[in-house]
């Protein structure tokens, strides 16, 4: 392998390479894949906001139930 800036040998596999210091190889899936996936179609999720003692009185609720 080498490094897609500099050209240099990264027979490690380092993620980042250790002489430009940039990242050694293209990434191999971008947003639009994952957008396209089914983890990225998934709209089941649920956001909320609360104050940090509602937070530890839930977890100690889940905890000793």
């Amino acid at each position: 392998m080498q490094c897609q800036y500099c050209h240099k040998e990264n027979l490690e596999g380092w993620f980042y390479c250790r002489s430009c210091g940039k990242r050694a190889s293209a990434m191999k899936f971008t947003t639009n894949l994952w957008m396209m996936s089914d983890l990225g179609k998934r709209t089941d999720m649920e956001f909320s906001s609360q104050t940090m003692g509602e937070s530890i009185k839930e977890m100690r609720k889940n905890r000793y139930a």
